[in-house]
């Protein structure tokens, strides 16, 4: 018999005397010498070596909790009264030899001395650690348990009473203890740590149990959640401390090998790497586990002889192990998930850290945005199945052995299809990857030409190609489909082989057994389950293994391509910096009252004053390019104003580029001073966010400063007329505001961030005569602000009217040199290019306001920010709890036989698996009747319902994978595109465009890929567990009992889950689109950001709303596991039901019923846990439905009742307008229908325009030019009471595409597509080469155009400059015929020269025409038949040019400005 079990003997003096050997138990126990050594020796021992590594730990932290207080008090009276006992114990034992064995006097005194330690290690604990002690409960509870043993040993043993009295009160008290130290320190805790997260406070019990998350489940069941209602990112998980582990990593790393990315992510994150894979050796312990107690149970149900205690220890061992399987899952899924919200903080504070750096010729903003969102989600994806590619292989060895000790040699049948399935998925791989890569390129088109498109719906609506990209959009998405069709087969193929081993593996392997087995051992019910327990254990891991595989591969290529991203050109600044001054520092905080006194002089020019000085400077694009600017040689002074002037293409903006060291300049050398430049960009950058934080960007607030920038960049009268004032969000790229207004906008902020040097690139150019005067005079007259700080200024410009405000002007020409440099005075006596300009100079006046002042700034706005309004309680009820309605409306996409179709295939495949299981029942139950002879039959027929699953599945799965939805997804993305298509001008001032992108991107992403494939899971899921629980009931007739408490705790579980959960993904989708926005801000700002010294700024922002992302992603993972763990431990409590039935019942239950019941109690867990990750997996890929939905019902279409009625008129609309002439008649137009009498943008407008004559449209910015253009073009909604007649035809009774089809706009905001450059031109049409040509030749862009590879080729709009692209669109319209030409602001970004041959080109081409042009160049429009003078959405002049010159006008006053 062993040293430490003995099965009987009396308590044996003698043999303790003898201190040779162990003491004789009482009946089935431990030795008493087991109890002293392992139960308590070891623990205690254990317990000493760690405690001075913990003390130590906690001896340089500072204290976490209020000094003294009840709590403490108390664990330090119990634990002093426990080390007591402890030390009576000691004495007992040495007065009391006859009780005790060789070990009992160390163990005493060593847990004496463990519990002295306990006191002091509680101290440290309780005052410097935000959360009970892990330690000090894990000892106690350990030692608890086995003190209980031990107790029941003492008590067994009638001469050990006084010690054994002695030994209960210290268990009491240790019980005492335990509570005391199991209590959570949160409301003691000091203020800096009361905002912690719970899990970071919670105990070893709480985390384990998830009893952290309760609060915050109760809290989404009662009531709407909230961002803020979450709790913290975990410390370890913050962004700052993920982003400072990879960088360091990563810096570390030799960055060109290959996966040095994904290497140094596991390294970053190695922790929480490391703690999955304890939990997840003890979950394949537990495991497999259930196999070996299945054959132990049927065994003894078969068995009526065996005492019934034993039927009770089963019991008790399948609740522990069920136990111990729930524990360990949920710890382990836990650590993953921690892992998986590591790795992604990691990687998005990376690629969003070296896009801050990116080389701008490098940056690629679709790919950017890619990695950041479709890479990053895949790398998760693939993480989260990482420790699968190590544990499965090892769970199928398991499972190998244990079958050979059943089947013998037929236990190669699982493995043979394992590792079959293995390596046709890694053969497949290489082909799914291809196959996905054709398709994702097809998806990143379509998203490109969509997010292309919204950026520039009012451009596309002027132009009429709405129904045009329509067609093409949905061609586009047609084409991506058939892309697609490749990777759903082999998709069909790879879900054949994942569940090939549930389905083929049981026939096959119980088919050569028969056949090998010999005589006298063939089939037996125990045999046969605990075959069927093992491989049906083993499918499922195998399954998520095969999907492991190409998940792998996917994050393996996207750590790749982040790789080649982190590794892309960073920004060279080529400039040398010369010391900077500390009064730059000064200067930021210079007050707007000591701007009054400073000194008004012009500075003196010295060599000690410059700021930049270029010598011999050439600078192109990149390295390998020829020069763009050549040999430049120039000195930028300090307080000086330089301007540089230069025809289209001449290399302005990429000049002032290199100054700012964004381009590479190889030759010479750039000298700078200064490291921060405030910088306008020729397009502004403007962020969605307030107007008051679009000035203010990353510099401190001053208010009075403030509106003094405001006012002097002529934006009072602007902001007064916003519906929030200040606080009025802008929208995306500021599309509610005007391109005058954007620019000015970008300008205040330059201007307000008080910077030593300000570089401006063409800000002037959509900025009226008036505005320009008045913002010229406030800033750069001697008075002005850039004057009075002391402001070194750089402005490329075509406003050459102004040029006298400069202190010296840089000429650039054609080839990208300077052609003359100078004063104002000394260019215009040498003859050069400033005598071909003919502009009349304003000149700068003491003064530092424009002679007529414009309106005040108006401050009654500057109320709170804007915010959309509190949802609704409908709409509150179905964030909580769903809406079902969403499964009818997207399976109403196709006909419903599509669906009842592929869903009737999947309830046969999740069923016809548990019937063959109740099959083998009766098969054995004819086995032991009839003998062997019976097997081939019910072989045959097993068989047969294996053939029939497959069949099921695969016929399903192709139909709904090639047919069901790719046809829904069509349809979705039709209506999703034809609601946005036909929406109002107001829908794109309101909705971020990020957000409508989404739905095209994003949520298609799912409707495509994850939508049908989260289906198909949660219904085999789903079927299979509905079957498990009938099988159990027809196995144990009295445990049909069970099933309705079941039900109705599912179900309340469920309705309780779900109204946290749902809110939970809406939170998630929630918290990503402020990181995404962000990020394509950034990317679009790059340049500014840089250039203001605003990185560090926008990176601590970008972290901080990375871990606000990070909160609802990570509690999503973690709330999915207390319902997993509730479901599992649920199980373990109907396992112990079971168990009850079978040992009280096993008489009247047949051995073959019992082993189907265990069985289905083994795999109900596996069941329950795959309903619910498909269940989350389905909600998640179901919540683009319900925003697709929404965006189609909720979005107002533009089109109005009675707009057809018109149609009927007997008008040859083939031909119409035929004449042109155009009539508004009491014009209120708004933005939205019937909002005219509260917010006009349009007041009782009347005005006639006889065919063919041409109308100038001048006022300031903001003054109703774009809008009137906008209400002939019925891009707003006009007042009923009003009328606009084309040829005397209502435009408000025809469809709006007609009337913008029939009329020939070149928009403000030059819009392309994909496509080519004679697509491009005109899309609907097609033009001939020779058209194309002529059209090309007449503005001058031919030459250009063949350089860059001829009509054919696809267009680059970034090749061109901006002047460029307005001539590009003036060919577009001299290719469309209509007797109707709007122009609006065609000439702002050329310079005169440019604009001159425009002006021609209009004039020649357009004769016939009726043209109305909106111009801020007066003298373009001066020869014009009519001016019309708009002020405040209303007309206040309306006459010949000479007419309105000849008399004090407005017109008159902004040509003199």
């Amino acid at each position: 018999m062993s040293t430490y079990f003995e099965q009987s003997g009396a308590w044996n003096t003698s043999v303790l005397l003898k201190r040779s050997s162990p003491v004789a138990s009482v009946g089935f126990d431990f030795t008493p010498l087991f109890e002293d050594t392992v139960l308590s020796l070891l623990p205690s021992a254990l317990f000493l070596l760690v405690l001075p590594y913990r003390i130590a730990c906690l001896h340089g932290q500072q204290p976490k909790v209020f000094s003294g207080g009840f709590l403490r008090e108390s664990k330090s009276i119990f634990l002093v009264t426990l080390a007591t006992i402890h030390l009576a114990l000691l004495i007992l034992h040495i007065l009391s030899p006859s009780l005790r064995t060789p070990a009992t006097l160390p163990e005493s005194a060593v847990t004496f001395i463990a519990s002295l330690g306990l006191c002091l290690l509680s101290r440290l604990e309780h005052a410097r650690s935000v959360r009970p002690s892990a330690i000090i409960n894990g000892y106690l509870l350990l030692t608890l348990v086995f003190d209980i043993a031990r107790v029941r040993s003492l008590f067994r043993a009638s001469a050990a009473s006084s010690l054994s009295g002695v030994f209960s009160s210290m268990i009491a008290v240790k019980v005492t203890v335990l509570l005391a130290e199991a209590v959570e320190k949160r409301q003691i805790l000091l203020p800096p740590y009361r905002e912690l997260s719970p899990e970071e406070t919670s105990g070893i019990y709480s985390r384990p149990f998830f009893f952290w998350l309760n609060q915050l489940m109760n809290s989404g069941f009662h009531r709407v959640l909230q961002n803020q209602d979450l709790y913290p990112i975990d410390k370890d998980m913050s962004s700052q401390v993920l982003q400072q582990r990879i960088k360091k990593v990563w810096n570390m790393t030799v960055q060109n090998q290959p996966r040095a990315l994904f290497w140094a992510v596991l390294r970053a994150n190695l922790k929480p790497f490391l703690y999955c894979l304890l939990p997840r050796l003890v979950q394949i312990g537990f495991k497999y586990t259930q196999p070996l107690l299945l054959t132990r149970i049927v065994s003894f149900a078969s068995d009526e002889s065996q005492p019934e205690s034993i039927g009770w220890g089963l019991m008790g061992a399948f609740f522990l192990v069920l136990l111990g399987l729930a524990l360990s899952n949920g710890v382990f899924y836990h650590m993953t998930f921690r892992f998986l919200t590591s790795a992604r903080g990691s990687l998005i504070s990376m690629i969003y850290a070296k896009t801050l750096d990116l080389d701008i010729t490098a940056l690629d903003e679709s790919v950017a945005v890619t990695l950041m969102s479709s890479d990053v989600q895949s790398i998760c994806n693939g993480l989260q199945l990482v420790h699968d590619l190590w544990a499965v292989p090892l769970e199928l060895a398991i499972v190998v052995y244990l079958l050979a000790q059943e089947i013998k040699m037929a236990a190669i049948v699982p493995a043979g299809l394992a590792l079959f399935c293995t390596v046709a998925i890694l053969s497949m791989a290489r082909y799914m990857s291809n196959a996905q890569k054709v398709w994702m390129k097809s998806i990143q088109t379509r998203v490109d030409v969509t997010a292309t498109m919204l950026g520039s719906m009012k451009s596309v609506k002027m132009l009429g190609f709405t129904d045009w990209l329509s067609w093409n959009l949905q061609r586009l998405r047609v084409h991506e489909l058939h892309e697609a069709k490749l990777f759903r087969r082999l998709l069909v193929l790879r879900v054949f082989l994942a569940n090939s081993l549930r389905f083929l593996a049981p026939p096959v392997t119980l088919a050569i057994y028969t056949l090998v087995a010999k005589e006298g051992h063939g089939l037996s019910v125990t045999s046969v389950y605990s075959t069927l327990s093992l491989i049906s254990l083993a499918a499922s891991p195998v399954n998520v293994f095969i999907r492991a595989i190409p998940a792998m591969n996917a994050a393996l290529a996207s750590f790749a391509r982040v790789q080649v991203y982190l590794q892309s050109d960073t920004r060279q600044d080529y400039r040398i910096f010369m010391d900077d001054p500390p009064a730059s520092a000064q200067q930021a905080q210079t007050t707007s009252e000591s701007i009054e006194m400073a000194h008004m002089s012009r500075p003196i020019r010295h060599a000690t004053s410059e700021v930049i000085t270029a010598r011999d400077v050439s600078i192109s694009w990149s390295q390998s390019a020829s020069f763009s600017i050549h040999n430049i040689n120039l000195s930028f002074y300090e307080g000086q104003f330089y301007f540089i002037i230069g025809p289209v293409g001449c290399g302005k903006s990429t000049f002032v580029k290199g100054i700012l060291g964004e381009t590479p300049s190889t030759k010479g050398f750039l000298h700078a001073r200064h490291r921060e430049t405030a910088f306008v960009d020729q397009t502004p950058w403007i962020c969605n966010m307030s107007f008051r934080n679009n000035v203010v960007g990353a510099s401190p607030y001053t208010d009075t400063w403030y509106h003094e920038v405001v006012n002097a960049c002529g934006l009072g009268q602007d902001v007064a007329h916003l519906p929030h004032g200040h606080a009025t969000k802008v929208g995306s790229s500021g599309i509610s505001l005007s391109g005058g207004q954007k620019q000015r906008l970008a300008l205040a902020r330059a201007v307000y961030a008080r910077k030593r040097v300000v570089i401006l690139d063409d800000v002037l150019s959509g900025i009226d005569l008036d505005t320009q005067n008045h913002i010229m005079k406030s800033l750069f007259a001697n008075q002005g602000l850039f004057r009075r700080l002391g402001t070194t200024v750089v402005l490329a410009t075509h406003s050459v009217h102004s040029l006298s405000y400069a202190d010296y002007i840089v000429a650039m020409q054609s080839d990208g040199s300077i052609a003359e440099q100078g004063t104002l005075e000394e260019l215009e006596a040498s003859g050069g290019y400033m005598s071909t300009l003919r502009a009349q100079y304003k000149h700068r006046t003491a003064k530092g306001s424009s002679s007529h002042k414009l309106p005040a700034l108006n401050v009654a706005h500057s109320g709170s920010e804007q915010s959309p309004g509190i949802e609704a309680t409908s709409q509150e009820r179905t964030r909580q709890s769903g809406d079902w309605t969403l499964y009818h409306w997207y399976f109403g996409t196709v006909h419903w036989a599509s669906t009842a179709l592929w869903m009737s295939s999947f309830i046969l495949e999740g069923m016809i698996p548990k019937l063959s299981e109740w099959l083998v029942n009766v098969w054995m139950n004819a086995v032991a009747r009839q003998g062997s002879a019976v097997n081939s039959f019910y072989l045959g027929l097993y068989s047969m319902s294996s053939i029939i699953t497959v069949l099921t599945l695969v016929s399903g799965s192709y139909h709904l994978l090639m047919f069901f939805a790719p046809r829904s997804a069509e349809r979705l993305h039709e209506r999703l595109l034809k609601s946005v298509m036909h929406a109002p001008l107001s829908f794109f001032t309101s909705v971020d465009t990020g957000t409508t992108v989404n739905r095209f991107s994003q949520d298609m992403t799912l409707v495509d890929h994850d939508l049908p494939y989260a289906v198909l899971d949660f219904v085999f899921a789903l079927a299979g567990g509905v079957m498990s629980a009938i099988m159990i009931c027809i196995s144990t007739r009295y445990f049909a009992a069970v099933i309705p408490p079941l039900c109705l705790f599912l179900w309340m579980l469920q309705k309780f889950y779900l109204r946290t959960s749902r809110q939970m993904r809406l939170l998630d989708l929630e918290a990503k689109s402020p990181l995404f926005s962000q990020f394509l801000e950034t990317l679009s700002g790059l340049v500014t950001i840089r250039a203001f010294g605003w990185t560090s700024v926008f990176e601590d922002q970008s972290l901080a709303l990375l871990d606000e992302s990070q909160r609802p992603f990570y509690l999503l993972f973690c709330i999915q596991r207390w319902l997993e763990l509730a479901l599992d431990l649920s199980v373990a409590v109907l396992g112990a039901t079971l168990m009850v039935l079978v040992v009280k019942l096993r008489g009247t239950l047949g051995t073959g019923y019992v082993g189907l019941a265990i069985l289905n109690v083994i795999t109900f867990s596996q069941s329950l846990s795959q309903i619910l990750r498909n269940w989350a997996d389905l909600e998640t890929s179901i919540g683009a439905i319900a925003r697709i939905r929404e965006c189609v019902a909720q979005t107002p279409s533009e089109d109005q009742p009675g707009e057809t009625v018109g149609l009927a008129e007997d008008v040859d609309w083939s031909s119409w307008p035929s004449r042109g002439a155009i009539e508004f008649q009491n014009v209120c137009a708004s933005y939205t229908a019937g909002d005219s009498d509260r917010n006009p943008v349009l007041r009782k407008l009347s005005l006639s325009v006889q065919a063919g004559q041409k109308i100038g449209i001048c006022g300031r910015s903001g003054s109703g030019k774009s809008s009137l253009l906008a209400a002939l073009f019925r891009l707003l909604e006009i007042d009923p009471r009003g009328r606009i007649l084309i040829d005397d035809v209502d435009i408000a009774r025809i469809p709006r595409q007609m009337v913008r089809r029939a009329l020939n706009a070149i928009p403000q905001d030059a819009f392309f597509t994909q496509g080519t450059i004679r697509l491009n031109l005109d899309p609907g049409t097609q033009p001939s080469h020779e058209e194309v040509e002529r059209a090309l030749r007449r503005v001058g862009l031919w030459a250009a155009v063949q350089t860059k590879g001829g009509i054919d080729v696809p267009l680059d709009a970034n090749a061109f400059s901006h002047g460029e692209r307005q001539l590009l669109c003036l060919a577009r319209a001299l290719l469309r015929k209509s007797k109707v030409v709007v122009l609006d602001e065609v000439s702002s970004n050329v310079d005169v020269v440019a604009d001159a041959l425009m002006q021609r080109v209009i004039r020649e081409e357009f004769a016939g025409c009726t043209v109305l042009a909106v111009a801020h160049r007066l003298e373009t429009i001066r020869d014009f038949d009519r001016i019309a003078v708009m002020h405040e959405g209303q007309l206040v002049e309306f006459d010949t040019p000479e007419a309105l010159l000849s008399t004090d006008t407005a017109f008159r006053r902004l040509y003199q400005s």
